[in-house]
């Protein structure tokens, strides 16, 4: 067994996405490998990794617009199921000050990727990502949405999104 295959085993495999826009998300994600939050990654079994075709976790960041549309669905397809995906930040949400550019994508990263978890802001924090995280591995795990947060509406939508196939891992 390779240290990739341990690794799966016994944690959750964790990957950033970034498809445009200002890097305030990305710098937020990027800072959950600081030695501050060594420990609490460890103690949820998350290991934060390069490659997003092995995640079990996406962190989709950024304002997704024409030219990035398809080769982050083309990803996102080629990631193993079962498999969530974060959307962080209000550009992932809504486009935030890239709103109304012709440049975007009709749809939100979110939306247009179905996006499991969705948190807000400009940029969140780490902790708020490391929640994020938190619910991506419950709803991995089966459990109901929100089972130790208090659930939003996107986060509901997200479990019913798990459940419409997106729970079977694509072995190849």
């Amino acid at each position: 067994m390779n240290e990739l295959e341990r690794a799966r085993r016994a944690a959750v495999l964790v990957a950033s996405v970034h498809v445009g826009g200002c890097p305030a998300c990305a710098q937020s994600v990027a800072a959950l490998s600081a030695p501050r939050y060594a420990q609490r990654l460890r103690e949820q079994g998350v290991v934060l990794m390069a490659a997003p075709r092995q995640a079990d976790v996406l962190l989709l960041c950024g304002a997704l617009n024409e030219r990035s549309r398809e080769a982050a669905l083309a990803l996102v397809e080629e990631t193993p199921r079962p498999r969530a995906l974060v959307a962080v930040g209000d550009c992932a949400l809504n486009g935030c000050v890239f709103a109304g550019s012709p440049a975007l994508s009709s749809q939100p990263l979110a939306e247009a990727l179905n996006a499991n978890v969705e948190i807000g802001g400009c940029p969140p924090s780490p902790e708020v990502i490391l929640e994020a995280i938190a619910e991506a591995q419950r709803l991995l795990a089966g459990e109901e949405p929100g089972a130790e947060a208090a659930e939003t509406p996107a986060e509901s939508a997200a479990g019913a999104a798990l459940e419409d196939g997106a729970g079977e891992r694509e072995d190849a």
